[in-house]
């Protein structure tokens, strides 16, 4: 699915935030990330990023954070209005 990433906090250029976020990502599907469905922290490339569990992520959208000093940057799903897509 699909993700935008956003910085949540400091300074951090599109290319170094789409390149963790890609390397995290690539982790997690290769199996590379420890815990229940790769919920558990990772350092990539001196950033340290988790995953959100399922609550957090249907509530709020954001599916994993990494951070590095005083930046942070999100991954952050667009999750459907459900009184939108109920019939």
């Amino acid at each position: 699915m699909p993700v935008v990433i956003t910085v949540a906090k400091g300074s951090v250029n599109c290319t170094t935030a789409i390149r963790v976020e890609k390397e995290y990502a690539a982790r997690i599907s290769g199996g590379q990330v420890p815990g229940n469905g790769g919920g558990a922290p990772v350092v990539v490339n001196g950033w340290t990023c988790q995953g959100y569990d399922t609550p957090d992520v249907l509530r709020t959208g954001n599916a994993s954070q990494c951070r590095r000093g005083g930046n942070a940057i999100l991954a952050v799903l667009a999750v459907p209005d459900a009184t939108k897509t109920a019939a």
